[in-house]
């Protein structure tokens, strides 16, 4: 009498066994496309343009601004920051239907026009630091980037482009209790 198998002889490596066919989904985009004429048909237009507009050939870019006419693309520029000031910025930009990216060029635009200067931020515990990632064209990065040891000479205390993106954010989205002191605007 020969012994029984100790399992089945289907069972392949300590894997489950496959359960048959699966179904298959249809591509993405002939679903997108058949709700696009589902809503034109139902007399929504705005919002089948809207869908139309994703299905385009880098339709999908869009999605990634949140707020229109804003481009996402840009170069990266990492911030260091305390990880509740992250959340916080984080929640106020998606309060207002901005991105944050958006919000530090404004911030850089502000300074290079010489409207505003940003004000010495507290420093935070090493534990709590983290890195927030915005984007922001790399040209309006260099041009902030050279203003920097100008701007650290006029106010006295050391400004980099992540101080000015920081406090500018801060400041646009109104999170309090970051800096340490005003600088009268360059008014």
């Amino acid at each position: 009498m020969a012994t029984a198998p100790t399992r089945p002889p289907t069972y392949r490596a300590g894997r489950r066994p496959p359960k048959g066919p699966r179904a298959v989904t249809r591509p993405l985009r002939d679903r997108l496309t058949t709700a696009a004429g589902l809503l034109r048909q139902d007399g929504h237009d705005d919002a089948a343009a809207d869908v139309e507009a994703v299905l385009a050939p880098g339709g999908w870019t869009l999605l990634r601004a949140k707020d229109s006419g804003t481009s996402s693309s840009g170069t990266n520029l990492p911030l260091t920051i305390d990880r509740d000031l992250r959340d916080t910025l984080k929640a106020k930009a998606g309060e207002f239907g901005v991105t944050l990216g958006s919000v530090v060029a404004d911030g850089f635009n502000a300074v290079l026009a010489g409207e505003w200067a940003p004000p010495k931020l507290k420093s935070t515990p090493a534990a709590n630091k983290v890195v927030l990632n915005v984007r922001v064209d790399e040209a309006l990065q260099n041009r902030v980037g050279k203003q920097t040891e100008r701007l650290t000479l006029e106010v006295g205390y050391r400004v980099t482009r992540s101080s000015i993106a920081i406090a500018w954010m801060v400041e646009e989205l109104g999170v309090e209790g970051v800096t340490v002191e005003s600088v009268a605007s360059a008014e």
